[in-house]
């Protein structure tokens, strides 16, 4: 009987030298060039949630994708956020600001909500933003094209 106590004692021990729970300071200077590496598209894969009712709003989600687009000069950078909820294409577009020093980003609340929303019943099992994400990137070509000529297109 002393045996397995013996043993489950001293099993637990190393943990008497476990560190706080408190978060390590990480903290980074932000680069030009890390902020490269984070520009692009990124999809969301998944997430942990301790509270039921954020669980129950994170199963609703069936696929969200994102772009960081780096502003060096401005320090920011445009976060740029398709979701699929439901029936629902959810856009999102919003400005980070960038803390080099801290390594840290920053977000200032919107209260305006979704810039935009496309509902399309009866496919949820199918990303509904893609045909959004289309359209935005034709926008942004031709935005580019009149910046590079310098003339106004219709």
């Amino acid at each position: 009987m002393a045996l397995p106590w013996a043993l489950a004692v001293l099993s637990l021990l190393p943990l008497l030298d476990a560190q706080s729970l408190a978060c390590p300071n990480f903290s980074v200077p932000i680069t030009n060039a890390s902020l490269d590496q984070i520009s692009g598209k990124w999809f969301y894969i998944a997430s942990a949630y301790r509270f039921p009712e954020y669980k129950k709003e994170a199963s609703k989600i069936h696929a969200v994708f994102f772009y960081f687009t780096p502003n060096n000069t401005e320090d920011t950078i445009l976060l740029r956020q398709y979701m699929t909820i439901g029936d629902q294409c959810i856009y999102n577009s919003t400005s980070l600001k960038v803390n080099r020093e801290n390594g840290t980003l920053s977000k200032h609340s919107d209260p305006r909500g979704p810039e935009r929303a496309i509902s399309q019943p009866g496919l949820h099992s199918q990303n509904l933003c893609l045909p959004l994400e289309k359209q935005h990137d034709e926008e942004r070509k031709k935005e580019k094209e009149r910046s590079e000529t310098g003339t106004a297109l219709d």
